[in-house]
């Protein structure tokens, strides 16, 4: 159901698209015919494989890393496989910006600017409690349970980046799924911080999904760039169209008209990255999970 695969839950969930899955579960130590490469699109990066979610993971595994920006080119968001990342913005929760692997979610991220109180010292510990402070409320109404959180502390920018990473469950009503997350919170400005989060909805591949997080826990969310000396936000643009209205009697967890597709494919904007060496950080995204919220996701 599109409304299940869109659910968001911030950092928590970051919009853990998972929904019902039509697809074939292979179990990660059985063989499986890898897709052929051909069939491997933004739209669909497990491609035609019997088990679409085992190869995007296995594929998220492998690939180099590589960035991607916001619309205004504020920051570089470090995730591998770059080009087949569709970026987009969420509903229902104030974000930057976020990016889905596959038109399923099989894997997401989002970008989130944490405003500080004046007076507060920017830092990834005190950033990380205002947000964890402006999440809580966003779970309201949802049920999640989580495993033990694992905190790491790693170097960013001289400064020290705090890095979460949690498991967890969480039902939504008419669904539920089990995700694997991680979020930090970069010191980046003089008056606020930059929260980046990974969220991988097991789908039968709760192994590789652990993997996934922890390979950006490990080397990727160390090697985001803030582009700007102030914090980013949103250039509206006159020409950009207004968020389409959710039809009526519709659900607040619906997900707006989609439009049609065109058979342009604009360029993703990013570029790649060199291997990244000698990395030591894992982060815990379990905060993510007590910020629920379904928005619903409005692809750019």
């Amino acid at each position: 159901m599109r409304v299940a695969k869109q659910l968001v839950g911030w950092a928590a969930l970051v919009v853990l698209g998972v929904g019902c899955s039509a697809s074939a579960q292979t179990p990660p130590s059985a063989p499986m015919r890898p897709p052929t490469p051909t069939s491997v699109t933004r739209k669909e990066p497990g491609g035609d494989a019997v088990d679409p979610q085992r190869a995007a993971l296995e594929r998220l595994l492998k690939e180099p890393w590589g960035a991607r920006t916001d619309k205004d080119e504020q920051l570089l968001a470090p995730i591998p496989d770059w080009e087949n990342w569709k970026r987009l913005r969420y509903w229902g929760f104030d974000n930057l910006v976020g990016f889905r692997y596959g038109n399923e979610y099989r894997a997401m991220t989002v970008v989130h600017i944490q405003v500080m109180p004046a007076g507060t010292p920017v830092k990834s510990e005190t950033c990380m409690r205002a947000f964890e402070d402006w999440a809580r409320p966003q779970i309201k109404g949802f049920d999640v349970r989580l495993e033990p959180y694992k905190v790491k502390l790693a170097r960013w920018r001289e400064q020290t980046l705090v890095i979460q990473s949690v498991d967890g469950w969480v039902s939504w009503g008419i669904g539920s799924a089990d995700f694997s997350a991680a979020w930090t919170a970069y010191p980046a400005y003089p008056d606020a911080c930059l929260i980046y989060g990974i969220a991988v909805p097991w789908r039968e591949q709760g192994e590789l999904a652990k993997k996934v997080r922890d390979r950006f826990v490990e080397e990727g969310l160390v090697t985001l760039q803030a582009l700007t000396p102030e914090k980013p936000y949103r250039h509206e643009r006159k020409d950009e169209p207004a968020a389409a209205p959710a039809p009526e009697g519709a659900p607040p967890n619906a997900a707006p008209p989609t439009a049609p597709e065109t058979s342009a494919v604009p360029q993703p904007r990013g570029k790649a990255l060199p291997k990244a060496t000698g990395a030591s950080w894992r982060f815990k995204l379990a905060w993510a999970l007590r910020n629920g919220g379904a928005p619903r996701a409005a692809a750019r």
